[in-house]
């Protein structure tokens, strides 16, 4: 039952006397045979077979607002919890809804009170804690924003709260009605299982949630369409009916990965074709719609759950993302926006930890990652064989981790996954931004990217994205370590070449003094770029062609670099106590003619 559809007259029975009847029989239809297939879950890791999303916008916007006034407090109220205690109380039906009922249950949380103590005797809470929980679980958290400052710069603020985005961009028009499970009858009859949002042809379609590119192309109902997944696997959004000719935004792909807010495409009216971008659609308009998915098997089976967006695109109507048209006519977002790695921080949190003082460190080489075979050689290989280094190492236990970890590891009697590895790119090549980025979001793995200043500032100066020659730009440089999935590296800043010298290494005419002095000079260049665009400064440097001469680690040393990636082939071994350890580590250049199970061997 839903508020918005109760009309004034219509009902015979006041609202209390069916609150009643509803209270009365709540038992009675949880007992039935289909919802107890959908909630029996409390004490069994079983998908839910079923969700019915009917929580109302008011109710949704009042718990969002607890939950985010709180964050900062000694006692943060999670809004998922506060709506499964009431979808506890009223059995998923919001008709009985009050204001009280929420102030109860979050006055006893501030008031010392556990949500387990509170709910113990609700027999069905564990069910719509789950079932909400997946509905929402990725539209509240920390993310960082660039933004104009005073001074006609810009800055990141760091903010705490809706971080999912309405899937049409901010100032576009557009109206819309709750039409969820109406009748449709092309090609059969069917349930309306999406929302739609009627507005003009050509407006930006925006990613709601981060998540990577699971569909893209023509489909004879949802015409031009992209399905996006989300990272935790949960929820799959579904964007369709796109415009004809130019559906999709550039450089979108299946398998790659989008940030939340970012421009996917354009709305249209294709679809209801079999042939391909046919406009067979009456009305221009954006079909949103949100599965959910807790068995990867019943994802494409008659069991689908599709959820009623009525209400959460009203609440994600607060946070539009916002545009800007280029003079070349395409669309990009106006304010960059990155937000926590909290699914990477939980895959770290639950990896095995080390319980030896000594451990070998696995470190792996990469350059560039490049699609085209004829571009593949000892330094290049594909993205496809990266990712299966990926699916590889985390089928195997092992966890990407970055320099800092190693260097607490040692320095500072920190902890370290039991099998660690270290995943290393060499150069700043764009293309690792460009492929590699999306699969470590993908797979929740992280690497370490070695950057080359001069070639990172030619390249901000004069942009040029093109993943055969491009590097990596600092804007991108600045993304990457926000994101989390990479921790940025100094690979000097104009020494990456053979023009003058073996990278860094010291020439026969230079004296010491000397070679210090522009050691020193190179270095510390980059070294100030990085800490000022990113607010951290580089601790590993990463030897240009693995060069350096019996001066170059005590150099090191002075500028504050506590370890030095080398381009020795071999499995270095790291004890606690003994800094000396993590100089001239060794690692296994990726090659791009072998598949990970021959070339990890070196692993066993």
């Amino acid at each position: 039952m839903k508020n918005r559809k109760t009309k004034s007259g219509v009902l015979a029975v006041s609202a209390i006397m069916i609150c009643t009847v509803i209270s009365m029989l709540f038992s009675t239809l949880l007992s039935s045979p289909a919802l107890l297939a959908a909630r029996k879950t409390e004490d069994s890791d079983k998908p839910i077979k079923w969700v019915e999303f009917d929580v109302p916008y008011d109710v949704m916007k009042r718990a969002m607002d607890i939950d985010i006034d709180t964050y900062d407090k000694k006692v943060h109220i999670d809004w998922v919890d506060i709506l499964a205690y009431l979808g506890a109380k009223y059995g998923g039906s919001f008709s009985c809804y009050k204001d009280a009922d929420m102030d109860e249950f979050t006055d006893k949380i501030k008031n010392g009170d556990t949500v387990s103590e509170l709910t113990k005797d609700m027999k069905y809470f564990n069910y719509y804690s789950r079932a909400y929980g997946a509905v929402l679980g990725g539209f509240l958290g920390e993310y960082q924003i660039r933004t104009p400052d005073e001074n006609g710069s810009s800055s990141w603020k760091k903010a705490y709260g809706l971080k999912a985005f309405s899937p049409l961009a901010e100032g576009y028009y557009y109206s819309d009605f709750d039409d969820f499970g109406t009748n449709r009858s092309y090609g059969y009859s069917r349930r309306h299982l999406g929302h739609d949002m009627m507005t003009s042809v050509g407006t930006p379609v925006i990613a709601v949630e981060s998540g990577t590119v699971e569909a893209l192309g023509w489909n004879q109902y949802g015409g031009w369409r992209i399905g996006i997944r989300s990272f935790d696997k949960e929820r799959y959004y579904y964007y369709a009916h796109l415009r004809k000719d130019t559906p999709f935004a550039e450089n979108l792909h299946i398998g790659g990965t989008v940030t939340a807010g970012d421009i996917i495409g354009f709305t249209g009216q294709t679809g209801y074709s079999i042939r391909e971008n046919v406009n067979n659609i009456d009305t221009p308009h954006l079909h949103f719609g949100l599965q959910l998915v807790f068995d990867e098997d019943a994802k494409d089976s008659p069991t689908q759950i599709w959820i009623d967006l009525y209400d959460i695109t009203r609440l994600l109507s607060a946070h539009r993302c916002t545009v800007v048209k280029n003079e070349d006519g395409s669309y990009e977002r106006k304010y960059l926006f990155v937000e926590e790695n909290y699914y990477l921080s939980e895959m770290q949190a639950s990896a095995e930890t080390a319980d030896s003082d000594e451990l070998k460190l696995p470190i792996v080489m990469y350059h560039a990652l490049l699609r085209d075979p004829g571009r593949q050689n000892k330094y290049v290989i594909s993205p496809e064989l990266f990712e299966d280094d990926l699916k590889y190492l985390s089928a195997r236990g092992y966890t990407p981790v970055f320099m800092k970890e190693v260097i607490d590891y040692v320095n500072n009697g920190g902890d370290l996954p039991r099998k660690p590895v270290v995943l290393t790119f060499d150069d700043g090549y764009f293309n690792n931004y460009y492929y590699g980025f999306p699969l470590l979001k993908k797979y929740n793995m992280k690497a370490v990217i070695s950057i080359v200043g001069k070639m990172t500032d030619d390249f901000t100066n004069h942009p040029d994205e093109n993943p055969n020659y491009s590097h990596v730009t600092w804007d991108h440089v600045l993304e990457m370590h926000l994101s989390g999935y990479w921790e940025i590296q100094n690979h000097s800043y104009n020494c990456h070449s053979y023009d003058k010298r073996n990278g860094v290494s010291q020439v026969s005419t230079e004296t010491k003094k000397e070679y210090r002095s522009f050691l020193m000079s190179d270095l510390m260049h980059l070294q100030n770029k990085i800490a000022y665009v990113t607010g951290v400064a580089p601790n590993t440097f990463t030897y240009p062609f693995g060069a350096f001469n019996e001066n170059t680690d005590a150099i090191l040393k002075e500028i504050g670099f506590a370890a030095t990636l080398s381009c020795t082939e071999g499995v270095s071994t790291i004890t606690r106590g003994e800094p000396e350890c993590l100089y001239k580590l060794k690692r296994h250049l990726r090659p791009p003619d072998k598949q990970p199970e021959e070339f990890f061997d070196f692993l066993d």
